[in-house]
């Protein structure tokens, strides 16, 4: 485990706190800060990075650099200063969505843009800077399952000549929204994320190591393609992105499942060396601190080696800094306890086919509710440690899925799949006798019923992986080549449950918030940190 911390550079050169600030930090276990030099079009201050850079150096920090290479849609920096720089530059132009509305703060991606951000990246590296990670956000599309894009004038007919079409932003907007198209579908989102790759490669020149932050789940929709940004550069950091950043969000169960899926499904396509988790505050004192402590034990528990603490350019105050440095040597200890176990998920929740298909973004977190080692998976993504899959949601059985299904011991679809597929399943059953529909609709805010629903169709059969058998809302991940389970209780009250293991059941009880890890012989070792409700 490494810590790292992404912050402004102006707390570095405040004589009177910044010596007080840089304490906290190393207190809390920080090795590296990441300087934010340049935003949405606009160079920071180099001598000004130069002389933040080597005080935080001479106090022992590994520094990198950060940056805001197109802009974000509204004040996602710090909405306390209302004079944070969001305008772009006036040679670039704004991003345009596909009812023709502007994208305000966010550039469209074209070559002045890409320029620019390679202008920055060599004016970085000659402040001495080796890494830049291109952070908050390089996307071409806000959170949610819609093909986006930039639609102006100038990027519809580039992709015509590119593609030989003669499309409108009216005909692709109707296309991209009826998702019959898959062809069309499929030539937009490779030119959206032609478009993120080129200002990648940009930035990946001699002496930098480039770096890019992955909106929570993240995919080609958004102009994100992991596989190809790996392929052309495969030195490129990754932070895995992560979502729920206040406590309105992350004290839902439910939400803390959907982020430890979301780091499951990143990790998919990206070794652990590269990637960095997005354990953020937003906006600022949003988020409890012993919630922001739980966002860094469940990055662990993913498998994540480099957290990333995260607060836009506002500085954590010294509530947060305290309340990381007294959990510090649990989180060392919780990951030094799973540090050699490689996390196995034989269960596999059905995540579409590809980002062009743009289907469910986000998938229901009830089999991380139920304590099943479970992750999401794409059709296209081939993997062959699942035993169960489970299909849930307005998932289509694709092609490609009904290629993988003999693969799986059994595959479980609930109410919503099995209407959406019902032809094909009735097809594939004739000759497949894994295939069980389930009476029931998964949710996206399951509840403990559902949990229990859930558990009980599971244990209709008997499975060789660990998993809870009773109780609920209790995480499981699996180290099955040094015969652990992590435990994470996702409730804010004790909890107990039943966790079957290697043919016998072993009762816990977790306090509050906490994680543990069991043997197969049945000792448990509690990670708990203090909690403040």
């Amino acid at each position: 485990m490494k810590m790292h911390y992404s912050m402004a550079h102006e707390p570095l050169l405040e004589l009177s706190t910044r010596d007080a600030l840089v304490a906290n930090m190393k207190k809390a276990g920080i090795e590296k800060i990441w300087i934010a030099g340049f935003f949405s079009g606009d160079m920071v201050d180099l001598e000004a990075l130069k002389q933040a850079k080597a005080y935080a150096e001479q106090n022992g920090l590994e520094v990198g650099a950060l940056t805001i290479p197109v802009g974000h849609p509204g004040n996602s920096l710090n909405p306390d200063d209302p004079d944070s720089k969001l305008k772009i530059p006036d040679h670039w132009h704004y991003r345009i969505d596909k009812r023709g509305g502007i994208a305000y703060f966010c550039g469209a991606i074209d070559t002045c843009l890409i320029e620019d951000n390679g202008k920055a990246a060599k004016l970085l590296r000659d402040a001495g800077f080796k890494e830049v990670f291109l952070d908050d956000d390089l996307r071409i599309g806000n959170l949610n399952a819609n093909i986006e894009g930039c639609y102006c004038d100038a990027c519809v007919a580039e992709f015509n000549a590119i593609y030989r079409r003669q499309e409108t932003r009216e005909t692709l907007s109707a296309q991209m929204a009826d998702k019959q198209d898959t062809a069309l579908m499929k030539d937009w989102v490779a030119f959206q994320c032609d478009k993120i790759t080129a200002v990648m490669k940009a930035t990946d020149i001699e002496g930098v190591q480039p770096g890019i932050m992955v909106m929570h789940f993240g995919d080609e929709r958004h102009g994100i393609d992991i596989p190809a940004i790996r392929e052309q550069m495969p030195n490129t950091l990754f932070r895995v992105g992560e979502h729920q950043f206040n406590d309105h969000k992350f004290a839902n169960p439910y939400a803390k499942g959907e982020e430890m899926l979301g780091i499951a499904y990143h990790l998919n396509f990206i070794d652990k060396p590269y990637a960095y988790s997005e354990t953020t505050i937003f906006p600022p004192r949003s988020l409890k601190a012993h919630n922001l402590v739980y966002k860094a034990k469940l990055a662990i528990a993913g498998g994540l080696e480099n957290i990333l603490f995260m607060s836009g350019t506002w500085a954590m105050d010294d509530n947060y800094w305290e309340a990381i440095a007294d959990a510090l040597p649990v989180l060392r200890a919780l990951d030094k306890d799973c540090a050699d176990g490689e996390r196995t998920h034989p269960v596999h929740l059905a995540y579409g086919t590809h980002g062009a298909y743009a289907e469910p973004i986000i998938p229901t977190s009830l089999p991380v509710l139920a304590g099943l080692p479970v992750k999401p998976l794409r059709a296209d993504q081939r993997e062959d440690d699942g035993e169960l899959l489970l299909f849930f949601g307005n998932y289509e059985l694709t092609p490609e899925w009904q290629e993988k299904l003999p693969r799986y011991k059994q595959v479980i679809f609930d109410q919503k799949a099995a209407l959406k597929n019902k032809a094909d399943i009735e097809a594939l059953k004739a000759t497949a006798s894994n295939l069980v529909c389930w009476d029931y609709a998964a949710t996206s805010k399951p509840d403990a019923a559902e949990v229990s629903l859930l558990q009980a169709r599971i244990g209709q059969d008997a499975w060789a992986f660990p998993h809870i058998v009773d109780g609920g809302h209790i995480g499981l991940v699996w180290l099955m080549n040094n015969g652990k389970v992590i435990l994470y209780n996702l409730l804010e009250t004790e909890n107990q449950g039943v966790v079957e293991m290697s043919g016998s059941k072993h009762p816990v009880r977790l306090k509050p918030l906490s994680f543990a890890v069991l043997t197969k012989s049945g000792s448990i070792t509690e990670y708990d940190t203090e909690i403040r409700l």
